[in-house]
């Protein structure tokens, strides 16, 4: 059955920076067709940081951010 990503948080060990460059990473592979020229500068970071402060993976953060539905 299909669950919300955000209930599915991975445990991140890595650095706010390290993060920060994934989910740039993350953005642009899975949503290619409208995100692929973003930048580390064109996310407003701080509205993302809970979700790293929680251990969100940065795949699990992504899928929060963007609402998608992810299968278990």
């Amino acid at each position: 059955m299909a669950q919300p990503a955000y209930l599915i948080p991975n445990a991140w060990a890595g650095s706010w920076k390290d993060w920060r460059e994934e989910v740039v990473s993350v953005i642009r592979a899975g949503f290619p067709e409208v995100l692929q020229d973003i930048d580390e500068e064109d996310i407003d970071w701080e509205a993302w940081r809970s979700l790293f402060e929680r251990g969100h993976s940065p795949e699990s953060a992504v899928d929060q951010a963007f609402v998608r539905i992810v299968e278990v």
